[in-house]
């Protein structure tokens, strides 16, 4: 690496790790390391070992101090980007209304002996921005992106750019209501797509059938009590034709066909790019998401063609971060 290439930091904070990566002003991954998160009652350590973590990972690319354009930080819960605050973590509650830009911004500052720009946004967000400019979208200016994992993340962009609106919920496809008697979300409504199709949503769908005596291999892979159950492995059994899997996927894609069928009419997206963990099931979620936009979206004419998979995978949260910083310094 050249000693005076500006770069950006991003950072994906999880609640198991977090990820570093430098990245230099054209979204080139130069660098990344990865982080346990640290927990501690009362006290954001997570956040005081993102600093170190940052003047870590940039020692150890041969990264100094006059090279940074600044540190983005991607969040995983609803964040108030002007004012640099968690809202609310989930299962990090000690990081709850603490300024992220403050905390990270004076350990680094401090570390650094400079000042030191930072930002933050919501990890799906972050997905969005990194697949518009580096990934699935980069041709193209408007998209509608979805995480898929333990919840369901998304994110719109318009025009170039993501957008959040006013109070930070645009593209918040996964509470998008796609069952009105449905089950009990998280965020206390019914029948919410995340409520249905996030992890433990896939879970129970199977759970249920299994439970009415479906034969399927789910009975041995799942575990006595179906503590193995993940949507990963309901995905590999798909592909492999058991039944209580497959339908598992179809209900699956069917409602996020039936969000996207919204998203579609609301935003009028060139691409749809679909990612996290569930999304790595291929053609079994794949063909019944198309399937049911291609039906239920007539009016909108979308060639359901362009409803893709991630290009960036586990990469796009750190440059999503990182773009935050290049976006600002680009405008």
């Amino acid at each position: 690496m050249a000693r005076k290439q500006m770069v950006a930091v991003g950072v994906d904070l999880g609640g198991t790790t977090f990820g570093v990566a430098i990245v230099g002003p054209n979204g080139e991954l130069l660098a990344q390391q990865s982080y346990d998160t640290p927990r501690a009652s009362g006290e954001p350590q997570a956040l005081y070992a993102i600093a170190a973590a940052v003047g870590g990972t940039m020692e150890q690319a041969v990264v100094t101090p006059d090279q940074l354009l600044g540190v983005g930080v991607g969040i995983p819960g609803p964040v108030d980007p002007d004012a640099g605050t968690i809202r609310q973590a989930p299962g990090m509650h000690e990081l709850d209304g603490v300024n992220a830009v403050e905390v990270i911004g004076q350990e680094l500052s401090a570390a650094l002996d400079r000042p030191v720009t930072v930002r933050i946004a919501n990890d799906a967000y972050c997905h969005t921005l990194a697949e518009l400019r580096y990934g699935a979208g980069r041709d193209v200016e408007n998209l509608v992106m979805l995480t898929l994992g333990t919840g369901v993340g998304g994110g719109v962009a318009l025009a170039n750019k993501v957008r959040r609106g006013p109070r930070q919920i645009l593209g918040e496809v996964g509470h998008i209501i796609v069952e009105p008697d449905g089950p009990v979300c998280g965020c206390g409504n019914h029948g919410c797509l995340e409520a249905i199709v996030g992890r433990d949503g896939m879970v129970e769908q199977a759970v249920r059938l299994l439970e009415h005596g479906v034969p399927s291999v789910l009975s041995e892979r799942g575990g006595r009590y179906h503590e193995l159950l993940t949507p990963r492995v309901i995905a590999e059994a798909a592909a492999g034709g058991d039944g209580v899997a497959l339908e598992v996927m179809n209900t699956s894609g069917h409602y996020i066909g039936v969000a996207l069928c919204s998203c579609i009419v609301l935003t009028d997206p060139d691409l749809i790019v679909l990612g996290g963990g569930i999304a790595n099931a291929g053609d079994v979620l794949f063909e019944p998401i198309r399937r049911t936009v291609h039906h239920r979206s007539m009016i909108s004419g979308f060639d359901t063609s362009r409803i893709v998979p991630s290009e960036l995978g586990g990469d796009a949260g750190v440059l999503g971060a990182a773009a935050l910083i290049l976006d600002e310094i680009a405008d």
